[in-house]
């Protein structure tokens, strides 16, 4: 994502706040949370989530396996766990986005536990549960009706954030000013500096949207609330949700919406190609007759 040329300015922002739907003391394991860091997270990021460092010859601290997560906040924890990007067997390369490697509870006990222990006062942003997430699956049920229940619930909470964006126009000039560059006009990712990459935004909820606006993670800038308010990023995440439910045009030549320029460059690419080769031909035909 590039810069936030159209963001308003600092003291038309509003604070993040979080619905009810954010998890009771009650409902969360701290001790859980605390055994799943311990084996899964503090072998790169130390066990108080100082991460793991290395000084060089010129006394200069260089990471060595995971960064310092005391101050990133429970937004990046929960987009960088809930994608599967985290947690990393191979800290040096950029991870995809794969099906998460632990419950929605143990992951909700992991949040507890470093909001307690290991974020540093409330540094980063929180996780915006007031935003749709992932939809309930079936497995996580005992019955049919509950899931049933629970499936309407997050379908009608996901309409009423979609449809509720009163500037969807807005939400695409903001996408096309700061997404569009890196991730495609269509939402479709891009090729970065480096070897590394700008993700397809099609299987991203508005919720993993969101919080990667507020995290800003791997190469992406961070697009704070006071940068982009909640509601221009509900502009722009239903923007973003509306390019997903367009189908593709398909066809022998389908190029997956790369980009009008793309596209344009590849059409007049063949197009000249394709009149070379018959110039060719009919000046060969010729001389062959003569």
């Amino acid at each position: 994502m590039g810069f936030a040329a159209l963001a308003p300015t600092s003291d038309e922002a509003r604070a993040q706040t979080l619905s009810a739907e954010a998890p009771s003391p009650e409902d969360v394991d701290v001790a859980n949370g605390k055994a799943i860091f311990d084996q899964t997270c503090a072998s790169c990021h130390n066990y108080d989530g100082s991460g793991t460092f290395a000084e060089d010859e010129d006394g200069n601290r260089e990471m060595t396996n995971g960064p310092d997560l005391r101050e990133v906040g429970p937004a990046s924890i929960d987009f960088q766990v809930s994608t599967g990007r985290m947690p990393s067997m191979d800290p040096d390369n950029q991870m995809p986005r794969r099906d998460m490697v632990m419950s929605e509870q143990d992951l909700a006990d992991l949040i507890a536990y470093y909001n307690e222990s290991i974020r540093t006062d409330d540094a980063g942003a929180d996780v915006p549960y007031d935003v749709p997430g992932t939809a309930p699956e079936r497995a996580d049920f005992e019955d049919e009706e509950s899931y049933e229940i629970a499936l309407e619930e997050y379908e009608t909470e996901y309409d009423t954030y979609i449809e509720g964006a009163e500037d969807v126009d807005m939400g695409m000039k903001l996408y096309l000013t700061n997404c569009a560059h890196c991730h495609s006009w269509s939402g479709g990712g891009g090729a970065l500096t480096d070897g590394r990459w700008a993700p397809e935004l099609h299987d991203s909820t508005p919720r993993e949207i969101y919080e990667a606006m507020v995290s800003g993670p791997g190469a992406m800038p961070m697009f704070s609330d006071g940068v982009i308010t909640p509601e221009e990023k509900q502009e722009l995440i239903s923007y973003v949700k509306t390019l997903q439910a367009e189908p593709s045009a398909g066809g022998f030549f389908d190029l997956e919406r790369v980009g009008q320029v793309a596209e344009g460059f590849i059409g007049w690419t063949i197009g000249l190609s394709l009149i070379i080769a018959c110039a060719i031909w009919i000046t060969a035909k010729q001389r062959a007759h003569d």
